[in-house]
């Protein structure tokens, strides 16, 4: 039996280091894949958003911009993941899904630019399943087993922010964002022939801290805006259980857990925006740097968190809110595209994203709009890794009413 287990251990070791297949398997490096825009119209835009303001899309990436609308809202919506994984000659289709975000927006004075933001939304999601057969020789005699590797969970946010408008041209904003969440992987392996033996090591990280983020919106000239934001913390919390257990039918070997409590470094990272006003088109461009370098959430050997690069482009043409307008020229249109270096290097080489999409809005009556949109990319970059094509949809639904009224000022 200890030979049968020490087996075990030894196929669970090999397979820790190798590479498997599974919906998006490079979220299980650090806190995960990354969330930086919510909803289905920045979306559309490649995530462009740190200097274009909407009057109906909740922008989560700039606070400065939350008072820029008339009408107070609700906000949420559903994203959709499809990838396609290919590993060498081998590939696996697999895909995800969740809610994305659900958010209220108050305008409280367009005259002033004060208007309030509060919501909870996905900061980071880890999301991947995969399997690979297992053959060692012991003794003269094959064994086979199957390996199962399961990562769930992420990191979501509280999201509280304000905006205020000191001067006709200048916007300025503030938001805190408190995190929770936990992240579980779970490596499993099983032998057959053998009264089918397995075992099983979880890691859970329950994380915790608070990001605070400031922005800035100011307009340059009647076509030219600028737009920044910021956003760090101070350190936050991470409590790790490990637990090994072996188990066969019927018996349970060994089961043993072990708790851990640390700190942890947030993210600081740094975003500046143009905006270029083309009648009723806009073109916007984003660059932001994001540190990740004292985040200490799942370590692995060979793995060190770094500085992650993020550039998009976007074009868009908000609908038509003239009276008597049709209702195709209320459709709103936008498109982007994008460029990502991942914050983590596996030995020292990072992944790089290149991704397009394209999104649309209309009106549903009212101030009510349905916003939906497609992006697609490759994700790749690592020697020896697999190559993540992938698709991601996104649908919001955005209600709108004035509830505030502008009042009369000396």
């Amino acid at each position: 039996m200890t030979n049968l287990f020490g087996l075990l251990a030894l196929f669970l070791v090999a397979t820790s280091t190798a590479l498997g297949q599974g919906g998006s398997f490079y979220s299980v490096y650090g806190m995960g894949d990354v969330r930086r825009s919510v909803g289905a119209l920045y979306e559309g835009m490649a995530g462009t958003s740190i200097a274009l303001p909407s009057d109906h899309g909740i922008n989560i990436v700039n606070p400065a911009l939350q008072g820029m609308s008339t009408y107070t809202r609700l906000q949420t919506g559903y994203r959709f993941s499809q990838h396609q994984n290919t590993l060498g000659t081998a590939s696996l289709a697999q895909n995800n899904g969740e809610i994305d975000g659900l958010m209220a927006m108050f305008s409280v004075d367009t005259a002033a630019g004060v208007g309030i933001t509060l919501g909870l939304i996905p900061y980071s999601t880890v999301n991947y399943l995969a399997e690979q057969p297992l053959q060692r020789v012991v003794d003269g005699r094959t064994v086979t087993g199957r390996s199962t590797r399961i990562g769930e969970g992420g990191v979501s946010a509280i999201v509280l922010g304000s905006s205020w408008r000191p001067d006709p041209s200048l916007y300025i904003g503030a938001s805190v964002q408190p995190l929770f969440g936990t992240i579980t992987l779970t490596d499993q392996v099983t032998i057959a022939g053998e009264g089918n033996l397995s075992m099983t090591q979880i890691i859970s990280y329950d994380v915790r801290g608070v990001l605070f983020r400031a922005g800035m919106y100011w307009k340059a000239t009647n076509d030219l805006s600028v737009g920044a934001v910021m956003s760090a913390g101070g350190d936050g919390s991470v409590v790790s259980s490990f637990r090994a257990a072996g188990f066969r039918p019927g018996a349970i070997s060994f089961d043993t857990i072990t708790t851990r409590t640390s700190s942890s470094g947030l993210p600081v990272t740094f975003g500046l925006g143009l905006n270029y006003a083309l009648g009723r088109t806009r073109l916007a461009a984003d660059v932001e740097l994001a540190d990740y370098s004292n985040v200490r959430v799942h370590n692995v050997e060979g793995v060190t968190l770094g500085t992650a690069l993020r550039t998009t482009v976007g074009i868009t043409r908000p609908g038509s809110t003239t009276v008597g307008a049709d209702f195709f020229d209320r459709v709103g249109l936008h498109a982007g595209a994008g460029f990502q270096q991942s914050y983590f290097r596996v030995n020292g080489q990072q992944t790089t994203e290149v991704f397009g999409s394209a999104g649309f809005d209309f009106p549903l009556g009212g101030a009510a709009t349905v916003d939906a949109a497609i992006q697609g990319g490759l994700r790749s970059g690592i020697t020896g890794g697999l190559e993540d094509l992938f698709m991601r949809m996104f649908v919001t639904l955005s209600i709108g009413e004035v509830w505030f009224k502008p009042f009369a000022r000396d």
